[in-house]
């Protein structure tokens, strides 16, 4: 079943790019998907073809299952050999998470390609990929939700009148679909965004090309008690038992404040608690940063039983300072290794807390003071597109450390977001 937005692009002749926009479940991505099968399979037999996202993780949680079920048998797929095959047409899998990826593509001769989340996309990699789409014919496919009006992707494609394209707008009031089947996930998906505040709401579910502004963290702000918890308990009371206890540090080097952040994963990643820190402000030597790590480790390991995994920020002094604290580490016998946190760009890491705060899916201990007053006074930066101000007006590092301590589980806590 299709809804009237997806008859029309299923009907419309294709152009060179192809570029289905608009608002989170508004079926941009299964009708994306149901022509891209089609094209793939009107393709001589020896053509080869891209999909790619952000990662290989994301583009298979976001199209390659939907794919499958859409044409069954006729796709088959290894996300380890990063490759596939649809109607009997090789298909590469990639990944392009920054601008070192369009080295991946380089020399290949496409028939047709496939981006999940355009607008994740480098633009390196995109440029690049248009130049691999040399056979006669090729095409390309492209999915986004709406992002900042001066994105490239806005100012190259669809603004640009110059190029050859069909750009697709889709809101969510056009899955007419999913309000009859499921009003109340229909109501209540949009009331979730909403309460995120205003930028989410007006890209996600009106898909607009808006600017950034204002407070951040808007039901947090709006409500702290909502998600402020004295223990780390459950509904009845009992404590709560941890799949993971991992720490994020941000050694602050340029501010001369060094915070440990503790963080909590239930099982099945169905909840964040933020669950214990420490500030270090003023000036520290490093033998005297490593004394209070090993402080804190203890005091998480008494209280909850383990510590599972520690990350850092290796940029700048970070990785010094991550070299002399694993030796030291060593040294004294604690089984942790403090890895490299995983660099999520600024909006992936914003978007997952406000997900999680909209979910009530995240909380804070009390105790947590500096990390609770820096979710209530996070603000958007005036002067970048979609970045958090980091002016010293409030607590950033707080905000970066906790960040760090849960980004390696990213994919996982974004396939639980709905509770409904």
């Amino acid at each position: 079943m299709l809804n009237p937005k997806q008859i029309d692009f299923m009907l419309a002749d294709d152009k060179v790019i192809n570029l289905l926009t608009g608002s989170v479940r508004s079926g941009k991505t299964y009708v994306s998907l149901l022509k891209w099968a089609i094209f793939v399979a009107s393709m001589p037999i020896n053509s080869e073809f891209l999909m790619t996202g952000k990662t290989i993780t994301s583009l298979k949680r976001n199209c390659l299952g939907l794919l499958q079920d859409l044409v069954g048998k006729n796709f088959t797929y290894s996300t380890s050999q990063k490759m596939g095959v649809l109607f009997g047409r090789k298909v590469w899998l990639e990944g392009a998470n920054d601008e070192r990826a369009e080295s991946k593509i380089r020399g290949m001769t496409l028939a047709g390609a496939y981006v999940d989340e355009l607008t994740q996309i480098p633009f390196e990699f995109y440029s690049m990929l248009l130049s691999r789409l040399s056979v006669k014919g090729a095409k390309l496919y492209a999915t986004t939700n709406p992002d900042s009006p001066t994105h490239w992707v806005k100012e190259l494609i669809i603004d640009n009148d110059e190029i050859e394209k069909a750009i697709w707008n889709f809101s969510f009031d056009d899955n007419e679909i999913l309000k009859r089947e499921n009003e109340d996930y229909f109501n209540n998906l949009k009331q979730q965004y909403q309460s995120m505040g205003g930028v989410f709401y007006e890209r996600f579910i009106l898909g607009l090309w808006v600017m950034a502004e204002g407070i951040i963290y808007k039901q947090f702000a709006n409500n702290p008690e909502m998600f402020i918890r004295d223990e780390a308990v459950d509904k009845n009371g009992n404590k709560l038992n941890f799949l993971i206890v991992s720490i994020g540090i941000d050694y602050g080097a340029t501010r001369g404040q060094t915070t440990f952040k503790a963080t909590g994963i239930t099982p099945y990643f169905k909840e964040v608690w933020c669950l214990d820190e420490v500030n270090l402000e003023g000036l520290y030597t490093p033998e005297e940063i490593y004394e209070e790590f090993d402080k804190f480790y203890y005091k998480i390991v008494k209280e909850y039983g383990k510590c599972t995994h520690a990350w850092g920020d290796w940029g700048s002094l970070g990785e010094v300072l991550s070299f002399g604290l694993n030796r030291h580490l060593q040294q004294k016998g604690i089984p942790l290794k403090i890895e490299n946190c995983i660099k999520l760009q600024i909006n992936d890491r914003i978007y997952l807390d406000c997900y999680l705060f909209a979910n009530s899916r995240m909380f804070i201990l009390r105790k947590c003071e500096y990390l609770i007053n820096s979710y209530k006074q996070a603000v958007w930066d005036e002067k970048h597109e979609d970045c958090r101000l980091d002016d010293g007006s409030f607590d950033v590092d707080s905000l970066d450390a906790h960040e760090y301590s849960i980004s390696a589980w990213y994919d996982k806590l974004m396939t639980n977001i709905n509770p409904f």
